[in-house]
Order: C-alpha cells, then structure tokens, then sequence
C-alpha cells in the first residue's frame, strides 16, 4: 500500500527544488546585462607563447607529415580579449498594430498606419526620456545632444537624431529615426556601422516601448 506520508514528503521537496529551479531562472532573466561591452574572466590566453618548432632526438622516427594536423600561422586583426564588443545585436521592433519596421543604410524605417497618430505622440516620449528637442514640425523632429542611456557603462556617450516623417501612400505614412551626433568624449562614433545602429535603434524601441505603455 502507498505510504501517504512519504508521498507527501516527496511531492513537497520536488516543488520546493522546482522553485528554486525558476528562481535562478527568472532572477537571470531580469538581470538586465545588454549593456555590458566586456567579457569577464580570465584572459591570460592572449598571452600564450607562440609554438616552437619540433624537435626529434637523433634516432627517433616520427610519422609522415600530414597536411590534416599542420597548424597554419596567421596574423590577428580587429578586437581581441576585453576589446571585443559582447553587447547583443539590436533590432528594431514596432508595438503599433498593422505597423512595419526595418533597418536600412543607418536608417530605422516604420510604416505605420497614417491615423496611428505615432508622428503626434513622439515629442511626448523624447520629454519623457529627458531628451531635449532642437526642433518640432510637421516634418522633423531634431533632438538635442544627450547621455541618452544612462545604463550604459560607457557614460560620456552623447547621440543627437533626427526624426523625419515622410510622404503618406494612401492610408499609411513611413517615419524614419536617423543619427545626427555620436561621439565619446571628443571621438566621433558616427562612422562606426556597429555604435550607429545600436543606438538609433534603442531610441526606435524605447519610443515603441512608451507607445505601448500610453495605449495601456
């Protein structure tokens, strides 16, 4: 006959291991880790010698060389170690129904269904987010220079955008989200590919992300 005890006892100690399992789980899901740049732990590797060449004591016979096994030299280029950039690729992403978005030339592009009233609502996420306005009309939007991404680790980031709205086909509209100002300090970030989307496009998903709240 079961022991009713002991199967309580059981069922009680798995959960309480399933807990703890979905603890971990979610505790590592909401440690928010996008913005760090450099890898952690060790990385003496980089420091490893070169390969010498084999020596064979007189006497001793070694296998026919092979190309399979042969180790060919070859000279580093780009970021090493701590230098490399571990931070996860962005991608745009639209939270206004019926609504598209791509990612083109530096360029965050959406099309979005002209009575979405996007256009209208833009200065009032960029205020929000502490991000001064040079310049609102009709047609564009010019930000001013600002440390947009307090969370980055890197903080003498400064970017500045412009936010154009362009003609309208039939019921829809394409509005596009470009950089006008990147730099670090007095280094000008605006020619790298990789710095430029990042930050054009977590403008684009943080104005989606009032968006979405707003019509919460």
């Amino acid at each position: 006959m079961l022991n009713k005890t002991r199967f309580k006892s059981n069922t009680i100690k798995k959960t309480v291991i399933l807990t703890a399992i979905a603890s971990l789980f979610l505790a590592g899901c909401g440690s928010d880790q996008s913005y760090r740049k450099e890898v952690e732990g060790n990385d003496d590797y980089l420091n490893s010698p070169e390969l010498k060449p084999l020596i064979v004591p007189q006497g001793v016979t070694i296998p026919t060389e092979t190309n399979d096994f042969y180790i060919y030299r070859t000279n580093t280029e780009g970021a090493i170690g701590k230098q490399v950039d571990i931070r996860p690729p962005t991608i745009p992403i639209s939270t206004i129904p019926n609504s598209s978005v791509s990612y083109h030339h530096d360029v965050v592009t959406l099309n979005v269904p002209a009575n979405s009233n996007v256009w209208e609502f833009i200065p009032n996420s960029l205020t929000k987010r502490n991000i001064g306005i040079v310049n609102n009309d009709s047609k564009s939007i010019i930000t001013a220079s600002t440390f947009v991404f307090p969370n980055d680790k890197d903080q003498a980031i400064q970017a500045s955008f412009i936010i154009q709205r362009q003609k309208s086909y039939g019921d829809f509209e394409n509005i596009t989200f470009g950089l006008k100002t990147l730099t670090r300090g007095e280094e000008d970030l605006s020619t790298d590919p990789i710095e430029i989307q990042r930050y054009i496009v977590r403008l684009f998903n943080m104005i989606m992300d009032d968006a979405v709240s707003e019509s919460s």
